[in-house]
């Protein structure tokens, strides 16, 4: 029998709300709020409100460890000129991730977050000519790209802090009048490839808002999920002499998710070396695992780890397999969910090491009520990854996508007619070519459509996912206006986060949309 811990269990942190403008675009419903979902205090919590720390990983400089500790009620970061990162024209002192009673707060596609800290930047900590990370989003795995940075950056000499978003800068501010004072950071996100992404920035000084800035059509998604980093990251390429032994110090670091006041996911971890183990062994001679030790996977293809997941309903879930990966090369696995395939050839990426633990996530997977069969297979003769658990976070309610809140082209929200689900409706315009656009979690094996007509003819539309067109779904009368109607069309999606769009294709535009439903 598998040993299970269940996670994300704070009553502290379930149902705060902050009142506040969110970025995603169409109208919102009722009850739709800021809904805390982290909320560390350095004293209490530790470094273990955080998914990992990046604490002189070269081990190059063990007289200054910890460079990453608590002090007070502060997180500080400690940065010297001998400190060097795996990439020795680099140094990195940062921590990543959030994590919440025991459980990792997971980002993904769709999401609209925001994330708030509170730092003091020292005079010793200076702009340069190159790149001064003070916080990053990034994809887990070593050395992927960061979508967001904020940074200490020098331009034509003067000190400013930035924000930039793929290599967009969204805005700067001068460095030098926040200087040795305590600075407050918001930072507000729509997760996604552009054009859906959006973030706002705002500094504070005290009652002063230093800026208050937003650009939309950005690109705040690269793969797998969001994961935020604070602390130093900076290059040794600097030209301005500004490098020097120097800190930074952080608290108040608070999460809040953007939506209705659902309770959070229900985490609850699965330990690899419980779960069933074919060619390969339980091991436990590399550090950092959690439980009793991981799965060291035999090299050879078809090697697998299969855990039993009891769910009391019909769910969709959130998958995150906790992993290290010491060697130069990805170790992707074939991932079945009750013996059907939700990922190809999931990669795997390499870690810095052995000990070096990491988590790749797998969203939308749908989960029959009892148990559940998710088997990880290797696909390559080198094997799979070294295995530590697996993490299942139940989302709760139902997989409804309301047209409102999706993104509108050639069309309208509205609410003059009654029967409609959420806060209303979309009225696409008399066109063809007018489109509503979901951004909806798979698995699914069907797409169903909810809308109304109330003339005498038939509104058809394209249905488009991720690209690709599935067809012409027929949307006759229904009737009135205040009638409603669901059609389905019958899909295969694996599991993750897709793009639904459904286009007018004639002149009379399509029906009414009130909402769609995966399943």
């Amino acid at each position: 029998m598998n040993r299970r811990k269940m996670l994300l269990a704070s009553a502290a942190v379930v149902g705060a709300t902050a009142g506040a403008a969110r970025l995603r675009p169409g109208a919102a419903q009722a009850a739709d709020a800021w809904q805390l979902r982290w909320a560390p205090e350095a004293g209490t919590h530790g470094l273990a409100a955080f998914e990992g720390v990046e604490d002189d990983r070269a081990n190059s400089h063990p007289a200054g460890q910890p460079h990453i500790f608590v002090s007070g009620n502060d997180y500080r970061f400690n940065m010297h000129m001998v400190d060097r990162d795996t990439m020795t024209d680099r140094q990195r002192q940062e921590v990543r991730g959030m994590v919440w009673g025991g459980a990792d707060l997971i980002l993904l596609p769709g999401e609209t977050w925001r994330l708030t800290h509170r730092m003091f930047i020292p005079g010793s900590l200076k702009a340069t000519t190159t790149f001064t990370h003070i916080m990053q989003t990034k994809a887990p795995g070593t050395d992927t790209l960061p979508m967001i940075t904020m940074s200490l950056r020098r331009y034509s000499g003067v000190e400013k802090v930035e924000l930039v978003v793929s290599g967009v800068t969204v805005g700067n501010v001068d460095l030098v009048p926040l200087r040795n004072k305590w600075i407050d950071v918001e930072l507000e996100m729509v997760i996604g490839d552009a054009p859906t992404g959006r973030v706002r920035w705002v500094l504070r000084d005290g009652a002063t808002t230093v800026i208050d800035v937003t650009r939309s059509g950005v690109d705040t998604f690269l793969q797998d999920r969001v994961r935020p980093k604070w602390g130093i990251y900076r290059s040794l390429g600097d030209t301005s002499g500004s490098l020097q032994d120097c800190y930074l110090l952080v608290n108040t670091l608070r999460a809040y998710k953007w939506g209705g006041a659902e309770p959070p996911p229900v985490g609850t971890r699965y330990e690899a070396e419980d779960a069933l183990i074919s060619q390969g062994a339980a091991e436990n001679n590399h550090a950092g695992y959690t439980g009793t030790g991981f799965v060291n996977l035999d090299n050879v293809a078809g090697s697998y780890v299969q855990w039993t997941v009891n769910a009391a309903t019909a769910s969709i879930a959130t998958l995150s397999f906790r992993y290290a990966n010491g060697t130069t090369a990805a170790r992707p696995l074939d991932v079945t969910v009750n013996g059907t395939l939700a990922a190809d050839e999931l990669a795997f990426a390499p870690t810095d090491g052995w000990e070096d633990w990491d988590t790749r996530a797998l969203a939308g997977v749908r989960l029959r009520p009892g148990a559940n069969a998710i088997r990880a297979t290797s696909t390559g003769s080198s094997g799979g990854p070294n295995l530590d658990n697996l993490e299942v976070q139940l989302v709760s309610g139902p997989a409804d996508y309301q047209a409102e809140d999706a993104t509108i082209s050639q069309g309208a929200v509205e609410s003059d007619h009654a029967g409609f689900t959420g806060s209303g409706y979309v009225d696409t315009d008399n066109i063809s070519g007018a489109y509503v656009q979901f951004t909806a979690v798979g698995q699914a094996t069907a797409i169903a459509i909810r809308y109304a007509n109330g003339t005498t003819v038939d509104r058809p539309m394209t249905l488009t996912v991720d690209g690709t067109s599935l067809g012409t779904v027929s949307l006759p009368p229904t009737g009135a206006w205040t009638t409603w109607a669901t059609t389905t069309k019958t899909v295969s999606l694996p599991a993750g986060t897709h793009t639904v769009r459904l286009t007018a294709t004639t002149a009379n535009g399509g029906p009414n949309l009130d909402k769609i439903t995966l399943s």
